[in-house]
C-alpha cells in the first residue's frame, strides 16, 4: 500500500461525504486506502460513514469519545498500512491529480518529512497555509483586533508570509494541519502528534517535530486542495472571550510555549 488518507470526523454533516468523494475521484497509479476516525458523532455524518465502511469503500474506526484532533489521527495511523500518511480534514476536498503529484514528490525528495499542498478557498483565494513559527504575541494578535492596527498588522503578515510567493515550491517553518503528507515512518520516529493538545498547536508542534528529527517541511503549491474553511473571527474582544474554541486555543498555546519554552527554534 501507497498511501493512507487519515481522516477525523467529529459531527461535520456532509463535509466527510464531500472529503471521500473528492479523494475517491483521484487519478492514482497506486493503490490508497481511506481510515476515517469518528469521535463519536451524533450526527448524518455517522450513517454515511457506516454505508461506505459496510461497502468497503472505507475503514471506518469508531473512537468511542470525542479524543480530538492528534489523538484521533494517532488512533487512525495505526491502522494505516501506507508507506506514506495524508492528514486530511474532512473539510478539505482534494483535487484528481492531488495525491499523485504529492507522491511523486515525496518518492523523489527523501530528505522530505513533510508536505504541504496549496489550500484555496470556495471563491479561489489562497489560505494561508505556510506560517512562520510563532512568539506567544503574535497569537494575541492573531485572534483579537489588535491585528487591524498598523504595527501590529506588519508583524502578522510577517508570521502568516502574507508577501510569500505562494506559486514557488519552498521550505518552510510549518504547514497547517488540514492537510498534510509524512511518510509513515517519520511520523512514527517522531511519536506522530502529542495528544496533550486536543485541538489547535498540533500541527506546530508536528512541523517542528519533523524539522528536529532532521528531515524537511516543504510547501508544494504544484499540488493544490480546496478548503471548505470557518475561521475563527476576530471580532470585538468581549466577543472572543466568550467562544469556547478560542480558550481551547489559548489552552493549547500555553502547554505548546511551555513544552519548547527552553529549545531553540529549528534552523533551517
Amino acid at each position: 500500500m501507497k498511501l493512507s488518507c487519515i481522516i477525523v470526523n467529529y459531527n461535520l454533516k456532509y463535509l466527510p461525504r464531500l472529503c471521500i468523494e473528492a479523494i475517491s475521484r483521484s487519478v492514482c497509479d497506486f493503490p490508497f486506502e481511506i481510515i476515517v476516525v469518528d469521535n463519536d458523532s451524533h450526527d448524518e455524518s455517522v450513517d454515511y460513514l457506516e454505508q461506505m465502511h459496510k461497502k468497503g469503500e472505507i475503514t471506518l474506526v469508531h473512537s468511542g469519545s470525542n479524543l480530538g484532533y492528534g489523538r484521533g489521527n494517532n488512533l487512525g495511523v495505526k491502522y494505516a498500512k501506507g508507506k506514506y500518511i495524508l492528514i486530511l480534514n474532512p473539510d478539505v476536498s482534494v483535487e484528481t491529480d492531488t495525491l499523485q503529484k504529492m507522491v511523486n514528490h515525496m518518492d523523489s525528495h527523501g530528505e522530505v518529512g513533510l508536505l504541504g499542498p496549496q489550500l484555496y478557498f470556495f471563491n479561489g483565494q489562497i489560505q494561508d497555509s505556510c506560517r512562520r513559527f510563532m512568539m506567544p504575541i503574535d497569537l494575541v494578535i492573531k485572534r483579537t483586533p489588535l491585528q487591524r492596527l498598523k504595527f501590529f498588522k506588519k508583524r502578522m503578515d510577517e508570521y502568516v508570509m502574507a508577501n510569500f510567493d505562494h506559486s514557488m515550491t519552498q521550505e518552510v517553518d510549518l504547514v497547517t494541519g488540514a492537510c498534510m503528507m509524512l511518510p509513515r515512518e517519520v511520523f512514527k520516529k517522531i511519536g506522530g502528534f502529542d495528544d496533550r493538545y486536543f485541538l489547535f498547536m498540533e500541527d506546530v508542534d508536528l512541523c517542528r517535530k519533523v524539522w528536529e528529527s532532521g528531515h524537511k517541511v516543504l510547501y508544494f503549491p504544484q499540488a493544490r486542495a480546496l478548503h471548505y474553511h470557518k475561521r475563527l473571527s476576530g471580532g470585538s474582544v468581549f466577543w472572543l472571550l466568550g467562544q469556547k474554541v478560542f480558550w481551547i486555543h489559548m489552552n493549547s498555546a500555553l502547554k505548546y510555549f511551555w513544552k519548547w519554552k527552553n529549545k531553540p527554534l529549528p534552523r533551517r
